[in-house]
């Protein structure tokens, strides 16, 4: 018993919180984000795995995804600007993440939108 109230708080103590099996039916729900030269973007959710998210978004933008990012239960967004610049932001909330895109991206150039967004929670 002292053994799992160990390993509980240790698992509580690096993530932030206790480690639950994803809405989407899987421990971890990967998603992914992305954007590429062109205007082309995509998104995935709901993965078994980062590969799975990442092959999944990869066909969607027809390969020509280079801005890539991964997350799992929970959302994630891209933001580009209009000088070429991004950013990638992820959280609890769709919000949140858009949020965060923005300011990262915004850090770098103006004109900042979200280009792709999805939540994997």
């Amino acid at each position: 018993m002292k053994t799992r109230i160990l390993a509980l708080a240790m698992i509580m103590g690096l993530t932030g919180q206790v480690a639950s099996a994803g809405q989407c039916g899987f421990a971890y729900c990967w998603g992914a984000v992305a954007i590429g030269q062109g205007g082309v973007w995509g998104w995935a959710h709901s993965h078994y795995s980062e590969q799975s998210a990442i092959n999944a978004l990869q066909n969607e933008c027809g390969g020509n995804c280079d801005n890539l990012h991964t997350f799992y239960n929970s959302c994630g967004a891209i933001a580009e600007g209009s000088s070429g610049n991004w950013g990638f932001g992820e959280g609890a909330t769709r919000a949140h993440a858009e949020y965060t895109a923005k300011a990262y991206c915004a850090t770098y150039g103006g004109g900042c939108e979200i280009r792709a967004w999805a939540c994997s929670p």
